[in-house]
Formats: C-alpha cells, sequence, structure tokens
C-alpha cells in the first residue's frame, strides 16, 4: 500500500470541518482480472470502451446502498447527473455472452429484496443511449445512500437491470440534465439539502497517472493539493441557453519543446465555439481535428484504423527525444493568466498488448492521452446515423484533468482551477459556504495553495495478476500492470447530453430521446 493510499484512507471518514464530506477515488477496479488480449478484439464499437476495459480507465468510490447497506462500486463521472446502481439480475450480469461482448464482467451488484429502505419511484423511467448503440435501462428508485462516512436519505437513483458496463455511475452534475422526465434532486442537492454539506461544490484531485489514488471533497477546498492561486472561472452559458454541464472558455493549447521553443495553436483558428468540458467521466481529452494536427506532427503519432485511435511510440515515456521531438509538455490557457501545464508522459498510455506497434520497426505502441473529435465524425460515417454528434468540441477527460485541481461550483456557475500539488501527503481543508444574497462575496473564495511542487514521485511495487510483486515483473506503473494484469474497467463513458452544453449549449450535438455518450 503507497503511503499517498494510506493517508487517503485515514481521510476517508470524514474531513476536519463540519460540512465537509472527504474520500477517497481510486483508478480502475481493484481486483477485477479479464485477460487483456480478447478485450482488445476488432470489433465494431468505439475504441475508448476497449481501452477501459483493458487499462481498469476511470476512477471508482466505494459506496453502500440500503439498509443493511449493501458495498458498491461506482464511477465517478462529473459528466452525468444520475447515480444508477447495477442490479444483481441484470441482463449483463447473468449472460456470460454479453460479458464476453462488452469485455467486462459485473463486479458488486445490488439487491432491492435485500433492503428495508428500497422504494419505487418510476417503472422503467431510466434510459440512456451510449455512442456504440448499447443502452442502460431501469428503473428510477429511492434508496439509502452511504459515501465518505455520511448518509444521504432517500436518495433517487436509477436501477439498472439492462447495461453495456460492469459498474453504476455516480453522476455529479447538474439536475437539469438527468435522464428522468420529471427532475428530481440528485445527490449534490440532496446533500446540501440535508445540511451535510454548506455548499453545492465539490473539489477533484486525480493525482499522478501513476498512481493509484486522488480525493473528492464534497463541501470544501483541499489547499495543500495545488500550487497557486486557484483561479476562478465562470463557466461557460450558451446564448439563451441554461448551465448544464461544466465547461468553461478554453482559448489556446501549445506545446513546448525542451529548448524552451513554443508552438500556439488558438481556439480562433476554428470556426465553431470550442468551449471545453471538464469531465472525469472520460480516460482520454479530444480536441478539434484543427488543434490536434499539430500535435500529432509534431509527436510522429500514427492513427490505427483497427482501433479508432491516435497511437505513439511508447518510448516518448522513457526518453525525451525518441523521434527527435524532445517536446516536453503541453499547456493549456483559460484565460490571459490561467493555465495548466501538462508534461507528455501524462498523455502516453501503456496499456495496449506488445502485437500494437508503430510504424518504426521494433517500436511498441502506445496510446496517446488527446485524441481528435474527427473520430466521431468517422463512427458516424461508418454507421451511417445521421443522429450521431458532430465533431465541434472540445473535452477534457483524465488525461488532462490529472494535472489540475478542479473546484466545481454548482451554486455560482463558477470553476476553480489549479496546476495540481501531484502526490501531497498532508492536508489543508478549507470548509465552502453558499454566500447570503446581499452580501460582497460570492462564489469560490480566493485561495492559494503550496507554492510549488512539494514532492516527486517514489514507485511502490503492487500486487499484479499473479500475486506477487508487480504480478511477475509487470512493473511498477499501475497501466503497464493492468495490460499484464488485465484490469478490467469500462470507465470513461461521458454522456453527452451531459457534454451537455456542448450538445444544447454549442449546437455541436443533435440530442435525441436518449443522451448520447462518448466515452
Amino acid at each position: 500500500m503507497s503511503l499517498l493510499f494510506a493517508v487517503l484512507l485515514v481521510l476517508v471518514s470524514r474531513a476536519s470541518s463540519k460540512n465537509v464530506v472527504q474520500f477517497n477515488v481510486t483508478k480502475g477496479l481493484p481486483g477485477i482480472h479479464v485477460g487483456s488480449a480478447p478485450s482488445l478484439a476488432r470489433r465494431g464499437t468505439h475504441a475508448e470502451q476497449l481501452i477501459n476495459n483493458i487499462s481498469g480507465g476511470g476512477y471508482y468510490v466505494s459506496v453502500k446502498v440500503g439498509t443493511p447497506g449493501q458495498k458498491l462500486t461506482m464511477l465517478l463521472d462529473t459528466g452525468s447527473s444520475d447515480a444508477w446502481v447495477l442490479g444483481h439480475e441484470a441482463d449483463l450480469c447473468t449472460d456470460q455472452d454479453l460479458q464476453h461482448l462488452y469485455g467486462m464482467p459485473c463486479t458488486d451488484t445490488y439487491d432491492p429484496s435485500k433492503s428495508a429502505s428500497n422504494k419505487l419511484v418510476k417503472a422503467n423511467g431510466f434510459r440512456i443511449t451510449y455512442l456504440d448503440g448499447g443502452t442502460a435501462s431501469g428503473d428510477y428508485i429511492t434508496e439509502d445512500f452511504a459515501i465518505g462516512g455520511i448518509t444521504v436519505k432517500s436518495l433517487q437513483m436509477a436501477y439498472v437491470t439492462k447495461a453495456v458496463r460492469g459498474t453504476g455511475i455516480l453522476g455529479l452534475g447538474f439536475s437539469i440534465s438527468e435522464r428522468a422526465s420529471t427532475k428530481y434532486p440528485n445527490i449534490i442537492d440532496e446533500m446540501s439539502d440535508q445540511g451535510l454539506i454548506s455548499s453545492k461544490a465539490y473539489s477533484l484531485y486525480l493525482n499522478d497517472r501513476r498512481t493509484d489514488s486522488g480525493s473528492l471533497l464534497f463541501g470544501g477546498i483541499d489547499t495543500d493539493k495545488f500550487i497557486g492561486p486557484l483561479s476562478i472561472l465562470p463557466m461557460y452559458k450558451p446564448p439563451g441557453g441554461y448551465y448544464s454541464s461544466f465547461e468553461v472558455n478554453f482559448t489556446a493549447v501549445s506545446f513546448t519543446y525542451a529548448n524552451g521553443t513554443e508552438h500556439t495553436i488558438p481556439t480562433s483558428i476554428l470556426d465553431h465555439p470550442a468551449p471545453a468540458v471538464l469531465d472525469s467521466g472520460s480516460t482520454l481529452s479530444y480536441l478539434p481535428d484543427e488543434m490536434t494536427q499539430p500535435i500529432h506532427a509534431a509527436l510522429g503519432t500514427t492513427y490505427s484504423p483497427d482501433l479508432r485511435m491516435t497511437l505513439i511510440d511508447c518510448a516518448h515515456l522513457h526518453t525525451p527525444s525518441p523521434t527527435g521531438t524532445a517536446l516536453s509538455h503541453l499547456t493549456f490557457t483559460f484565460s490571459p493568466t490561467t493555465t495548466i501545464t501538462v508534461p507528455l508522459r501524462e498523455l502516453i498510455l501503456d496499456i495496449l498488448p506488445p502485437s500494437y506497434s508503430t510504424e518504426k520497426k521494433g517500436s511498441r505502441a502506445c496510446v496517446f492521452g488527446i485524441q481528435s473529435t474527427a473520430l466521431f465524425s468517422s463512427a458516424s460515417d461508418d454507421d451511417d446515423d445521421d443522429d450521431q454528434p458532430s465533431s465541434n468540441f472540445t473535452l477534457l477527460g483524465d488525461t488532462f484533468l490529472r494535472s489540475a485541481y478542479v473546484v466545481y461550483d454548482l451554486t455560482h456557475y463558477q470553476i476553480g482551477l489549479a496546476q495540481a500539488n501531484l502526490n501531497s501527503t498532508t492536508s489543508t481543508v478549507v470548509e465552502l459556504s453558499s454566500s447570503s444574497p446581499g452580501t460582497e462575496t460570492t462564489g469560490l473564495p480566493r485561495l492559494t495553495g503550496v507554492s510549488a511542487q512539494q514532492t516527486t514521485f517514489t514507485p511502490t511495487s503492487t500486487a499484479g495478476a499473479n500475486g506477487g510483486p508487480n504480478g511477475g515483473g509487470a512493473g511498477t506503473d499501475p497501466e503497464r500492470n493492468a495490460a499484464a494484469g488485465g484490469g478490467a474497467g469500462l470507465g470513461g463513458r461521458m454522456p453527452v447530453r451531459e457534454v451537455v452544453a456542448v450538445a444544447v449549449v454549442t449546437g455541436v450535438f443533435t440530442l435525441l430521446g436518449g443522451a448520447l455518450v462518448a466515452f
């Protein structure tokens, strides 16, 4: 067990502040092992679904649902708004053919007959449609929901009986984006209404790619987890629209070489708006094609038609210049003074079997963490489906969020953003409270984190698929271990009705009766 993981476990129950709920967020699904090679069979589903199956992609939380509480694992998703749990009789859980098709078994499931607090709200009221055509559907219920040492009473959620993924989802978005025809208080609303937190806001710290744990704070900010001042950005609101997803204005991305030379790609080159959705439910990040082309060219990436993904030589993980580029990092700009730097190593996912290689002889292929949104257009063309979303959007998933500390304020429609202080082992929590009407101070407070990066990453051995350290030599990188040991997980599904505004807001997506979900 790493030092960071041990420290976070101490903090799981409650933060020191009265109305702050803090708990551990775990990368991937521990203890789930499915063969890595079969999961990458060439089949006609969206590529990131395959990637998530192999890498254990996504960040998960442990909860208890019902009375007595049934322990469940749920994907943490800032890009959706409903909480849903997987029923014990769900088709995926009882059909091995479906498990083989979608590359994972069920993990923890929920049985309403074993709970004294279960109540039916609407039979067959929940349905969501994913980009690959798969769906999740079931009933709306209310249940007691325990997380981080507190219990939310009678939380409305979906009880799913048909699914394409083996875990439930904890959606943390705006209730207006719920799948229910009649909107209801979701977990953020209920925590506030029941007096468990003083503000409808939470902070997300995913931490270093090479570690397995981060943290989530409901109602608070941890100033030890970020560097410098916390920038406060207004959420993007479309003309005549409404706030329905966590989007901020995004102005440029630049890539910097080891010698300091920088090349900037402004969003002004686009003929459409491209506010960035900050979505923890997506493993990868996506930029418009006009912005990704220079980045991919600078790194000498290749495109895999089989996976429908851009791949990169894994040598970039270990040497500064495998192809003479010496590119060191990317910088994302959201205002003249708000920037987040993402080291190149954070964008390289070493999760593919050795059979995948780049065009360079003898090289291994890794998945590149920034993909072009043109992939969605090509998928739409292949599927001959006019209802698929277009490619004019920006989505910043885990490959970006790991380098950032993000505060989501649903009351004041603000995003707090700062460079993450990776591998922090200390905690200083500031409780948030909603400002009273008429006061001068509204929204997120002006806070400053640590002055500089405090620690460095120290690899530690982890138990692998074979029960020994690192699974018999799989290495200390959790992603590499997942590929070798077959860690499963279908994280990274992003309901785009919940790329919301990319749908409703910017008019980029066409919304149908069911949500479209970009993984």
